[in-house]
């Protein structure tokens, strides 16, 4: 019996250990300002300047962009099952969110529609963004693996 009360208060400790070193997802809440001087863009970018408003509705993150006049949003359910973020006429957008530790990632793939014609697409990797929130809570930090970009925002 005292046996088992041994096994039982260490397989406890462990978890509670474990449970105590898992980091919290950050609140990327707010309002964020596009700093080109601090970004990585492409040579070929057009963005002149970008605002993003993101908000939590319920276990969702929704992104409200505002690119150079342009209104888009885009949501996020960051439990890691892929869903349909996109459906468009010529296909669709599946995404699956995550956190890894204290950074948001985002996997997506295109599914093509072509009519009448059946396509099998295999060995392509999805487009990966990350979004880092930086310690101080005041840079919110995008990283985009296709192309290669690193947007960098400011609280405003």
């Amino acid at each position: 019996m005292r046996q088992l009360l041994i096994t039982i208060s260490l397989v406890l400790g462990v978890m509670f250990q474990a449970l105590a070193q898992t980091t919290p997802a950050p609140d990327l809440s707010g309002t964020w300002a596009l700093s080109t001087a601090k970004s990585t863009l492409a040579k070929d970018t057009t963005t002149k300047s970008e605002t993003i408003v993101v908000a939590y509705k319920k276990a969702a993150i929704v992104f409200h962009y505002n690119t150079d006049g342009k209104k888009s949003t885009e949501t996020y359910t960051p439990d890691g099952q892929k869903r349909v973020t996109k459906d468009m006429a010529s296909g669709k957008l599946i995404s699956k969110a995550s956190w890894r530790d204290s950074v948001l990632v985002i996997e997506s793939t295109l599914e093509l529609k072509i009519p009448n014609v059946v396509v099998n697409v295999s060995g392509l990797k999805p487009v990966v963004d990350t979004w880092a929130l930086a310690a101080d809570g005041r840079t919110l930090t995008h990283e985009t693996n296709d192309p290669k970009e690193i947007f960098v925002y400011d609280k405003q």
